[in-house]
């Protein structure tokens, strides 16, 4: 099982995956997003099957969590011969059934499972954007069962690249242009040149577009740019009322009741904003457990679930621990025996508010 954390706000970052501390949640009210490198997002709910993903392309997963924040996340693979995951990247290598398991805080699963099959056609690109320079040329070639002849060729802009039916292109002027080819039966493959000196920063996302926290409470803000190799890649971060909210590497803190706006910026002037409700913080009061007790046998396991009250509470953050985690040690929620003995499961929240499990581990 792959284990991810959130990095800072980087030009860098591929993907950025945001979960919230152990409050639950019913997964059916949680999706996450699937992102093909170089496409725009294709959201697709977790809990279920049916979607389709191609052999020998990397896509990034997920870059979105709706209605969770927080840190750390788990990921698994039913299967490795097939696809790997790495630092929010999954890498398709063959064909198959391929099951994706996120394990949040708390022990809350969401699972997908994919149909990996093999493209009809693809580019032979290492990368699903070009960057030429004017006068520039580069042959790009089609994998595709179909013969050349049966290919069609299209540039979206044949005054910035021109592209010729072997697949041959030419870059005339700075600017961005598509690539297509198709096949007989529609089926198509792109990539973007870009022309210039430079690779220029077309967009800039963010993983939340609105946030609402207490006065005195922080969220931590990321941002990609797309593409994401940028010539220069640097971004700044502002605020519109520093009163309200401010902002300091991606970090957000709420300082008086009110909105404010967080806007990113790359340095040819793409932005993306986040909306910032700074309310009267609400406290968590109780910390409820499914279980206050149990009783394994050594290697059994079993999952611990909490809430918080009141349930509009603002801050819903909660740490596990063990008092002893030789005998039961506790991750995400999962209580694990390990040997004989007693120990104690607590779970905090941001406040110090406490529930505890005892467990008692026997042969």
């Amino acid at each position: 099982m792959k284990k991810g954390l959130i990095k800072r706000i980087t030009a860098a970052a591929m993907a950025v995956m945001m979960i919230t501390g152990a409050s639950v949640m019913s997964a059916s009210t949680v999706s996450a997003a699937v992102t093909k490198s170089g496409d725009t997002t294709v959201n697709i709910p977790f809990n279920g099957s049916g979607a389709t993903l191609e052999s020998n392309k990397t896509y990034k997963l997920p870059t979105l969590i709706s209605g969770i924040t927080g840190a750390k996340y788990d990921v698994s693979l039913s299967n490795n011969k097939i696809a790997s995951y790495k630092n929010g990247q999954l890498v398709t290598n063959g064909t198959g059934s391929l099951t994706v398991t996120i394990t949040l805080a708390g022990g809350i699963k969401l699972s997908k499972t994919f149909n990996i099959v093999k493209p009809e056609i693809r580019l032979n690109l290492s990368t699903d954007i070009i960057a030429l320079k004017p006068g520039q040329k580069k042959a790009i070639q089609a994998i595709t069962s179909q013969s050349k002849g049966k290919l069609t060729w299209s540039s979206s802009n044949s005054n910035v690249v021109a592209v010729d039916q072997n697949g041959n292109l030419i870059a005339k002027r700075n600017g961005v242009a598509t690539i297509t080819v198709k096949t007989t039966t529609g089926k198509t493959a792109k990539c973007t040149v870009q022309v210039g000196d430079g690779i220029p920063v077309e967009a800039v996302r963010i993983n939340t577009t609105k946030q609402t926290i207490g006065v005195g409470q922080s969220f931590q803000l990321h941002a990609v740019t797309v593409p994401a190799n940028p010539t220069n890649g640097s971004l700044k971060c502002s605020t519109s009322n520093a009163n309200v909210a401010t902002v300091s590497c991606g970090k957000v803190t709420g300082k008086s009741v009110g909105t404010a706006y967080i806007t990113v910026k790359s340095a040819n002037g793409k932005s993306a904003v986040c909306t910032v409700n700074v309310v009267n913080p609400v406290a968590v009061t109780k910390v409820n457990l499914n279980k206050t007790s149990a009783t394994l046998h050594v290697g059994e396991s079993f999952q611990l679930h909490a809430t918080v009250a009141p349930t509009n509470a603002t801050d819903k953050s909660l740490k596990c621990t063990s008092s002893n985690s030789g005998i039961a040690s506790v991750s995400y929620g999962k209580v694990t025996a390990k040997a004989v003995g007693t120990a104690t499961i607590t779970v905090s929240s941001a406040n110090g508010k406490k529930a505890v499990c005892t467990v008692k581990v026997v042969k």
